[in-house]
């Protein structure tokens, strides 16, 4: 095992690990507000609820920004560097062998 994780593509050994999601807000409109009677009324709205529609976490090599899917918990400072390194090496595996 190498000391570091190396692009398969371009050799690069800098990454970033992202996690990117993608969230639907609902507001509640308060249509009894005084003067929405007026068409022309400015309706107050309340924060609701926020749902969690998608997600992906990947790492990104910084020179040429090929992606390698890699599962990490949000909310750590860290990743195992196993972890790392199995994903780098899956994404151009057929049938990778997760060891250790």
């Amino acid at each position: 095992m190498t000391d570091n994780i190396i692009c398969p593509i371009c050799k690069g050994n800098k990454f970033a690990a992202k996690f990117q999601a993608s969230y639907v807000y609902s507001y509640s409109i308060d249509a009894d507000a005084p003067g929405s009677e007026s068409e022309d009324a400015f309706l107050p709205f309340l924060f609701d609820n926020r749902k969690q529609i998608g997600s992906e976490e990947y790492l990104e090599c910084l020179q040429c920004q090929n992606r390698f899917p890699c599962h990490f918990n949000e909310g750590t400072k860290g990743v195992s560097f196993t972890i790392l390194q199995k994903a780098i090496r899956s994404d151009h595996t057929i049938d990778p062998e997760f060891l250790g």
